[in-house]
C-alpha cells in the first residue's frame, strides 16, 4: 500500500523518443461495520414462532468501490436455526456508501444456545468474519413419559386407574 510510479520510453525507429509515466496508489481495503459493537449480535431469547430483525450498516471506507459476497459460514445451520440475512449474493459499494444488512431470526421449533458467523468475501481474498450471530429458542413442549399404558386383568364392572 504505497503510491507507485514507473517511466518507460516508447522508442520509434530510434527517430522519435516518448517517455510515458504511469502513475498509481495501492490502497487498503477498508469494508466494514458501521459500528464495530455490531461485531457481536444476539437475539437474545426468543419463543418459538417469534420473528426479531436486527439491521447493521456496512460502510465502505476505502477509495474504489469495492465488490463483495456475504456469505453464511455454515448453509445447513443457518438454515436448522431459521436465520437469513439480505442482502445475499455480490454488491458493490461505492466509497462511504452504507449497506444495511437485514439478519432475521424466524424460530419454528426450540434451540438450544447457538453461534453462528456471516462471512465477508471480496475477490481473491480468502473470506473472513465480519460478525456474529448469538441466539436461543424457547417453548412450551408437553411430551408423555410412557407412550404405553398397560392395564392388565380388569374385572367387568370395576375400575382401575392409572397416573400419567
Amino acid at each position: 500500500m504505497k503510491s507507485y510510479s514507473e517511466t518507460f520510453t516508447l522508442d520509434f525507429n530510434n527517430l522519435y523518443k516518448v517517455d510515458v509515466v504511469v502513475k498509481g496508489e495501492g490502497i487498503p481495503l477498508h469494508l466494514e461495520l458501521k459500528d464495530p459493537d455490531q461485531a457481536y449480535l444476539d437475539f437474545g431469547i426468543v419463543t418459538v414462532g417469534g420473528d426479531v430483525t436486527k439491521t447493521v450498516p456496512i460502510i465502505n471506507k476505502s477509495k474504489k468501490p469495492v465488490t463483495f459476497k456475504l456469505l453464511p459460514s455454515d448453509k445447513s445451520q443457518f438454515s436448522k436455526c431459521n436465520v437469513t440475512f439480505a442482502p445475499d449474493g455480490e454488491m458493490t459499494l461505492k466509497p462511504r456508501e452504507v449497506l444495511p444488512l437485514e439478519v432475521r431470526f424466524n424460530p419454528k421449533a426450540r434451540l438450544p444456545n447457538f453461534n453462528l458467523d456471516i462471512m465477508l468475501e471480496v475477490e481473491p481474498n480468502e473470506p473472513r468474519k465480519l460478525m456474529s450471530l448469538h441466539g436461543v429458542s424457547h417453548g412450551i413442549e408437553l411430551k408423555l413419559m410412557d407412550e404405553v399404558l398397560a392395564f392388565g386383568s380388569v374385572v367387568k364392572g370395576s375400575r382401575l386407574t392409572k397416573m400419567l
